[in-house]
């Protein structure tokens, strides 16, 4: 489980996937670019993804594959 802080609002946000947008559920601050938190601990998380799985990724969403 993840959580991000919004700083317009002093408000936490709990999520349990690192991927896609993230909006704070009171205020509707965009949170994407914030640092995760673990969310028992409150210790910052490094969220690193390899080249192959952001391709990988890109192709799924991007590329249409013919049939």
């Amino acid at each position: 489980m993840y959580r991000k802080n919004c700083d317009k609002c002093n408000r936490p946000s709990y999520s349990s996937s690192e991927r896609g947008e993230w909006f704070c559920p009171v205020c509707n601050n965009d949170l994407t670019k914030y640092p995760f938190f673990d969310a028992m601990t409150f210790e910052k998380i490094h969220v690193s993804y390899s080249f192959k799985k952001v391709l990988s990724a890109y192709r799924n969403q991007y590329v249409k594959k013919d049939k």
